[in-house]
């Protein structure tokens, strides 16, 4: 909650692109958290603030997706190209939007949920099964995390942004999953899967910006159109380049021992 507020403050500024992207991976990893806790917390509550933490999440998308597309292609603040001050417009006007989001109902909703967490009974209120261990926990969800990645890799079609956009986001979700139930993974094979898991997911994450790149042609005076189109032409390059290494990519990924992997034999062997 803490790094909510932290980010929130500086993203409302505008001035500062971390801002909205810290605050987008806070938000994120507590929808993770619910998710990968989902066994011990009341499926109600947990339904609720999955769909309040969405909301507030999808209100910065606009800004972190130009912010992405700025950071790599205008580094140099003294651009004086048509694309460019059309950007910087657009800019100005979906930060000044969002400033007004998150000091308003994003503000609202930010206090409700810091004040549930912080009630003495939250666990007798919202939580279930106290006894499950966190040995268990990790292995049940961590196996349903991994399969979900790998349902979604097995028949891939590359050309397919929205099922590429899907695969992405179950590659978060897992590596989320290992990061809150680090203290039970294999210390030495944690490091390779987590690289890997992460190179797949940055892999995944450039494809996907070269087809939001698309999407912004429709919103941009003509003006800027033959700028950005080389832009977007360069993009689609580079994307098709990753998709030709991506296959190979997930079969290593297929291939690696996961940290969890002594949690399955225990579980086998009692």
């Amino acid at each position: 909650m803490s790094a909510i507020r932290q980010w929130r403050k500086v993203a409302i500024k505008g001035k500062d692109p971390e801002g909205v992207h810290q605050l987008r991976v806070s938000l994120r990893k507590m929808r993770s958290a619910l998710t990968i806790f989902s066994p011990v917390i009341n499926p109600t509550y947990r339904k609720y603030w999955r769909r309040e933490l969405k909301a507030m999440s999808k209100q910065l998308d606009a800004a972190r997706d130009l912010d992405v597309f700025m950071l790599t292609h205008f580094q140099s603040k003294n651009s004086d190209s048509d694309l460019h001050h059309a950007l910087k417009k657009q800019q100005s006007r979906i930060y000044n939007q969002l400033s007004e989001s998150l000091r308003g109902k994003f503000k609202q909703r930010h206090r409700q949920l810091k004040k549930a967490l912080k009630q003495s009974r939250w666990p007798q209120q919202h939580c279930r099964q106290h006894s499950l261990s966190l040995s268990s926990l990790a292995q049940q969800q961590l196996n349903w995390l991994y399969q979900n990645v790998c349902q979604k890799a097995q028949g891939l079609d590359l050309n397919d942004e929205a099922a590429l956009h899907q695969l992405r986001i179950a590659f978060k979700q897992l590596r989320y999953g290992c990061e809150f139930l680090a203290p039970v993974l294999d210390k030495t094979q944690s490091p390779v899967f987590m690289n890997m898991v992460k190179a797949l997911q940055d892999q995944l994450g450039e494809i996907h910006d070269a087809a939001v790149q698309q999407e912004m042609l429709a919103v941009l005076p003509l003006a800027a159109h033959d700028e950005l189109q080389e832009i977007v032409n360069q993009s689609q390059r580079n994307s098709q380049r990753l998709k030709k290494t991506l296959t190979k990519q997930l079969k290593r990924f297929n291939s690696i021992t996961v940290p969890w992997q002594q949690l399955n034999l225990a579980s086998e062997s009692v």
